[in-house]
């Protein structure tokens, strides 16, 4: 009786132990669980905003490629009209004595005829350049009335894109504060109750911190197409208020850099020898030197080609400082 007595005993403690850590994993699944969903509130507001810059986008495209065009026919006209010139010059001096003179001073019949044809060819000559300077004068009218219908279009979608953006950014912004008390509680857990000091964010399950450290919205637009074409998306843009903290993904060494592309930027060179890069900053906090993981090394702007449009953070991995590789299922392992 005694034996089963420590027996059941023993049982109790075993299960008195082990229940924090399963009521602690819950909690982190439900902490974790309520992120997603506040994300997922600002998902319809940003895939809305992703619409309106890409058609805006779009229609740059369209207005350089006119604006190009429109470049081509007038110098095709310019030339068409000097040599226009040329001819009507030409026929300007020669009065009709000297045409007379021209044909009477054959010395035989056929001379004549040579000569005749020769004038005519002239007069054809003259005919061509004639309609070729109209049919270009009528394409360069069109084409300024394609450009000028374009650029009321553009203005209509930059009108719209900067409502999406507008509406976006209260999405994020109304669900701010909820975000911070909610991870700062997650990551908590995940540091067994205290983060370390100079972190403002712990890694996720993949060991790896995200890299925005507040509310968010982003999709997987690895490859898709800029610029008309002209070049590949080679990262992916995690948006998020001016100002929200840009943390450290892991532990390593950083640089500053400042392109038209990019605007402030930062790379962080990890111990593992991976690298990552921070584009469209507003704020570079941290320029050079060791960084830990997690720690704030900027914000999230719009600098660079940026501007205008929501701030966003254009994130890139490079494994092994290679190549870049698509960073979406990194950063949803992050999280």
């Amino acid at each position: 009786m005694r034996r089963w007595s420590y027996t059941a005993l023993a049982w109790v403690l075993a299960l008195t132990l082990c229940a924090p850590s399963v009521a602690l994993a819950a909690t982190q699944a439900q902490l974790k669980a309520r992120l997603d969903q506040l994300n997922k509130q600002s998902a319809a507001a940003g895939e809305r905003y992703s619409k309106a810059y890409w058609a805006l986008d779009e229609t740059d495209v369209k207005l350089a490629r006119t604006n190009r065009r429109i470049k081509s026919t007038r110098k095709a006209l310019s030339a068409a009209r000097k040599l226009l010139n040329e001819h009507a010059n030409a026929i300007y001096r020669r009065d009709e004595l000297d045409l007379l003179v021209f044909l009477v001073g054959s010395s035989t019949f056929e001379e004549l005829v040579t000569r005749a044809d020769y004038l005519g060819r002239i007069g054809k000559s003259d005919a061509k350049v004639i309609s070729r300077v109209e049919n270009l004068s009528t394409r360069l009218l069109a084409q300024r009335d394609e450009l000028k219908a374009q650029r009321v279009g553009r203005a209509k979608d930059a009108k719209h894109l900067r409502a999406e953006r507008d509406r976006l950014q209260g999405r994020l912004k109304s669900t701010a504060a909820e975000y911070r008390r909610i991870r700062a509680q997650l990551d908590a857990q995940r540091a067994g109750g205290r983060l370390p000091a100079g972190v403002r964010a712990v890694a996720g399950p993949n060991g790896m911190v995200f890299p925005v450290a507040g509310s968010h919205y982003y999709s997987d637009t690895w490859g898709a197409s800029r610029s008309g074409g002209r070049r590949r998306h080679q990262g992916t843009d995690i948006m998020a208020q001016r100002g929200t903290p840009v943390v450290a993904v892991l532990s390593g060494r950083i640089r500053a850099s400042n392109n038209g592309l990019g605007g402030k930027c930062l790379w962080v060179t990890a111990d593992n020898g991976w690298s990552f890069y921070y584009a469209h900053l507003d704020r570079q906090i941290v320029k050079s030197g060791r960084v830990r993981a997690g720690q704030v090394i900027g914000t999230v702007g719009s600098t660079g080609n940026a501007q205008g449009g929501s701030p966003h953070l254009h994130f890139q991995i490079h494994p092994g400082g290679g190549a870049p590789v698509n960073p979406y299922p990194y950063l949803t392992a992050m999280e």
